[in-house]
């Protein structure tokens, strides 16, 4: 021990001398440069403490493996690991067995193959935060001195994903001291671009029908204040996400327990919004039953829009056309503007009338999602910029960059890392694995 300890002191004067020589020589200081060898220098430091923690102290504090039938001792085997320090050598035990042989140090380390669990979840951070796989390679070399190939990191992620999601789906509720005043959810839907093999049978826009993209399903569940002006919004860090490929049924069912964790049985109200969709409304029918249902305000307006534009085909007339519906609506005008739409349609050619005769029904069948200056008075949302946020920072900004092809499984572990992470959870879902370590 005492000649190790002799050799890194012997190290760190030669990176002294280093810095020395390199400032007399260039008569300046490059503080960037010293900050990085001298960094590189304490890592290495530190690789060199944590191995001779695992390979002198660690076996003598730990309990012996608890050993299955018939398995016995076999060797010890000396492995190459990855640490937030850099690599380093263990030796352990491998024990053999009728099911196969082992390690149990790995399995006490946590392991996963040749990365340790802080290793493992920078890895996952990187992966699903960076905009590719490559550039998170970049990302962990740049700032954390790793060197790990981007196809790595997505192998771990991949391996990890299912895991992930489990997880986020079984994790405990959330502890709270009183019920929540109103719970927010919310859902929508977007496309991925996807791989020739996840689109077969699935119908799309381009010209012959087929797809490009699948559709993803997006959900979020927050709880809200009133601020100064008696506004709604978001409380802080109160939001949490989810994404899945899987039928309505099934994520329905998934953003029912995500609300359920949130404080759904006891909230003294909820709100549901979505943009106006079937499958939205299916949703909050069956797994929301007592939820205010909203139409996003938003979408109402562009439906809105549209109505204007086939109505008056003057440019002009029909954005003032526009915003005087557009006022009328949000407050609680529509049951009166229904009739007067549709008096004024007459005069139209067929084709025209039945463009506007679908818009109108999409507002009949949603009249009461609509009332929006109720729903403003009782401190409601009346938009879904949550989830269609959700939508753009968690599955867009990922999956949807030029060139990108996703298989099913592929895009389901890298977004419910993205979730995980977006929704403030990532610590927690860190610390049992922690914990195992």
């Amino acid at each position: 021990m005492v000649a190790t300890q002799e050799a890194r002191l012997r190290e760190t004067d030669a990176v002294l001398d280093l810095i020395r020589k390199q400032v007399a020589e260039t008569g300046s200081v490059d503080m960037a440069w010293i900050e990085r060898i001298l960094r590189n220098a304490a890592m290495k430091d530190f690789a060199h403490i944590l191995e001779d923690l695992l390979n002198r102290e660690l076996p003598g504090l730990l309990k012996p493996p608890v050993l299955r039938p018939s398995e016995r001792f076999h060797s010890c085997q000396k492995r190459k690991i990855t640490t937030i320090f850099g690599p380093i050598t263990i030796e352990r035990a491998y024990y053999r067995g009728p099911r196969g042989g082992r390690f149990p140090l790995d399995e006490t380390l946590s392991l996963h193959e040749q990365y340790t669990p802080a290793v493992t979840q920078f890895m996952c951070w990187a992966g699903a935060m960076d905009s590719s796989f490559e550039l998170a390679s970049e990302t962990l070399a740049r700032f954390a001195g790793l060197n790990i190939p981007g196809r790595q990191i997505q192998r771990l992620v991949n391996a990890l994903g299912t895991q992930a999601s489990a997880w986020m789906r079984n994790r405990p509720p959330q502890k709270r001291s009183a019920p929540v005043e109103i719970l927010n959810v919310q859902a929508d839907m977007t496309g991925i671009p996807m791989r020739p093999e996840e689109l077969k049978g699935i119908k799309g826009k381009q010209p012959d029908g087929s797809a490009k993209t699948r559709q993803i399903k997006a959900g979020c569940v927050f709880t809200q204040s009133l601020d100064a002006h008696g506004e709604p919004q978001r409380d802080p860090f109160s939001t949490t996400y989810l994404t899945t490929f899987c039928d309505v049924a099934d994520f329905g069912a998934r953003l029912r327990s995500e609300a359920m964790k949130r404080g759904y049985a006891l909230a003294r109200k909820t709100v549901f919004i979505g943009d106006g969709a079937e499958w939205v409304w299916n949703i909050a029918g069956n797994y929301f039953k007592d939820a205010v249902q909203i139409v996003d305000f938003y979408h109402a307006s562009e439906h809105l829009h549209a109505l204007s534009q086939l109505l008056e085909p003057d440019e002009s007339k029909s954005k003032a056309l526009f915003a005087a519906w557009r006022k009328r609506l949000l407050n609680n005008g529509l049951q009166k503007l229904i009739p007067e739409i549709e008096k004024s349609t007459g005069r139209l050619e067929q084709n025209r009338r039945k463009q506007i005769n679908a818009e109108l029904n999409y507002f009949k069948k949603n009249a009461a999602r609509m009332t929006y200056k109720t729903f403003r008075s009782n401190g409601y949302f009346i938009g879904s910029g949550a989830v269609e946020g959700a939508c753009r920072h968690i599955v867009t900004q990922r999956t949807k960059l030029s060139g990108m092809r996703w298989l099913c499984s592929g895009a389901d572990n890298v977004l419910v890392f993205r979730a995980i992470i977006k929704s403030g959870l990532f610590n927690a879902y860190c610390s049992p694995r922690q914990a195992a370590a």
